[in-house]
């Protein structure tokens, strides 16, 4: 083994791009010399023999797909480039002739993080269509619709009925410009029951969500009742070291926030920090000066209630970006809140229930006004580029809603969307799923399962436009300023939704390389430490990518 590491070809770092006989002819000479040293460990991460009816994992000689030029040229090059202490999914796909090239690990079952998206993306389309919307509506119950006529001096003695439908994009102002059309038909007083109501369940988080990122607005909780992405904004800042400071949050939104967080030096002496901070062991610290180790903390409480804690180096602001504990509550303050500042008493308190399905009750309901989203190519498109979680698994949730015709839960809508994805032909039987953004560690998918996706996509002419929505590196999305990937030889040539959590730095989408033929590939890899990750001149998914430009025929 330690002569093959002679003849590495060292990655390039500068991403410079060689000619490409020189590259391949250096390559070669590695593949030659490595495939001769008969101690050379050949791809393979498993001995145990596969299940019945299971496929077994497939190594450089396991099959007849390893054994072409570019599979071999890949095998070898994932020799010198395989990382040590993390697992591997990989597979490649020939756009041109519509084959497979390479697999690798593509049957072991691992954590996609958000490359599950793809899935939801596909599902969507399916099951829901291009035309769909959602819509926000305000209504009434009424034997005609409501006009100025209908209202007696500002007063209006019927119940008013906000109907959410868990719209991931409504906005604060969406809402203010919905319930203004009460004040356009001359309302200002309500003396019936001001009531929120909804189709679907209250789930608010899927199985296996890590509890620590509950209070980040990238986990925000998944309800009918969706406001600003049911996120709010704020900043932490001071003005001098070792102070309580200070918690500014914008746009006045009804929640709670109580702090004390504090800002240390940068450059602080072993002695002085526990006398300033009553945090830091002493016995952490080395006796020169050095950067404190602080973190922040958010603590949730009920009714929307939060507190900061803990410590902040240096003197720049902290944005902050506070996910909503209880949505229901939060979408009854803002409201009521609206309403006031409209204008408009209400004499009852606002309340919350269940949307009736009785078709009396339906025959009766007048609509004052209605709101609708984006046509779901475009949610699809800001949730592929910008990797939104919100909208991926509010669309999860519509699916089951939809596929069941019933208010739906996470394992509800994850069964109908492996069944969904089944009749277009794509077995998922042998995963797991258990959201749609991939934020649950239950989920666990294959390479291949990716793969069949990716492939369904490019085949099927009604699905193809969701390539298009892939972030293009150094151009657009998640891969806009992702390092490696906004430089040559990579930019411009990857076309993939991104998959990362702590441990887990998948990619999957198209390539285009050097011979002018354009690649479908997986790349999952689990169990990345974050210190390893730290340490790495660059990840994984990048050097393999950059290597395949110059793959052969």
């Amino acid at each position: 083994m330690n002569s093959m590491l002679f003849c590495i070809c060292r990655p390039r770092s500068s991403y410079e791009h060689q000619p490409l006989g020189f590259t391949q002819a250096l390559w070669l000479l590695c593949a030659f010399i490595a495939s001769s040293l008969p101690s050379v460990v050949m791809a393979t991460e498993s001995s145990s023999q596969p299940a019945p009816n299971q496929q077994p994992i497939a190594t450089p000689y396991s099959s007849n797909v390893n054994q072409q030029p570019a599979a071999l040229y890949l095998n070898n090059m994932l020799q010198l480039l395989k990382p040590i202490h993390s697992q591997l999914g990989i597979t490649v796909w020939d756009m041109t002739t519509q084959q497979s090239v390479f697999e690798y690990n593509n049957q072991s079952l691992l954590q996609p993080a958000s490359v599950q998206k793809l899935l939801t993306a596909l599902a969507a389309t399916k099951q829901l269509g291009k035309e769909f919307i959602y819509q926000t509506r305000l209504t009434t119950l009424a034997k005609q619709p409501l006009d100025k006529n209908s209202i007696d001096n500002g007063v209006y003695a019927g119940d008013i009925y906000i109907e959410f439908n868990g719209d991931p994009t409504l906005t604060y102002q969406d809402l203010r410009q919905l319930l203004g059309e009460l004040s356009q038909l001359g309302i200002t007083q309500v003396t019936g029951n001001i009531v929120l109501t909804s189709e679907q369940d209250s789930q608010l988080q899927a199985p296996g969500w890590v509890w620590d990122d509950l209070g980040i607005c990238y986990a925000a909780p998944i309800s009918p009742f969706i406001i600003d992405k049911n996120c709010v904004y704020g900043r932490l800042s001071t003005s001098e070291y070792n102070k309580t400071a200070s918690v500014t949050m914008r746009g006045n939104r009804p929640i709670q926030i109580s702090n004390d967080a504090y800002f240390v030096s940068p450059k602080m002496t072993q002695a002085a920090i526990p006398l300033v901070t009553g945090h830091l062991s002493a016995t952490d610290l080395p006796l020169s000066q050095l950067t404190p180790k602080c973190h922040l903390s958010l603590h949730r409480y009920d009714n929307n209630s939060y507190h900061l804690s803990g410590c902040h180096v240096g003197t720049k602001s902290v944005p902050l970006a506070i996910a909503i504990t209880e949505p229901q509550l939060y979408a009854q303050q803002i409201v009521a809140k609206q309403l006031a500042s409209l204008g408009i008493q209400h004499l009852q308190p606002i309340t919350v229930r269940q949307m009736s399905v009785d078709p009396q009750w339906l025959a009766q309901r007048q609509i004052i006004a209605s709101h609708p989203s984006a046509a779901l190519p475009q949610l699809l498109e800001t949730m592929l580029l910008k990797s939104d979680n919100l909208i991926a698994d509010s669309l999860l949730k519509k699916i089951g809603e939809d596929y069941y015709q019933a208010p739906s839960d996470f394992a509800r809508s994850s069964q109908a969307m492996k069944t969904i994805l089944y009749s277009i032909g794509i077995d998922l039987s042998n995963a797991n799923i258990a959201d749609g953004s991939g934020l649950s560690r239950y989920n666990l998918l294959t390479a291949e399962h990716v793969l069949r996706v990716l492939t369904t996509l490019y085949q099927q002419p009604e699905y193809r436009f969701l390539l298009d929505f892939l972030p293009e590196s150094g151009v657009s999305g998640t891969l806009h300023y992702k390092q490696y990937f906004n430089k040559s030889p990579l930019k411009h040539h990857v076309f993939a939704k991104t998959g990362s959590m702590l441990g887990i730095a998948n990619l999957a989408g198209k390539v285009k390389v050097s011979n002018g033929h354009d690649y479908l590939f997986v790349l999952f890899e689990n169990g990345l430490s974050p210190q390893i990750k730290q340490q790495q001149k660059a990840p994984f998914s990048a050097i393999f990518l950059q290597n395949m430009m110059d793959i052969p025929r």
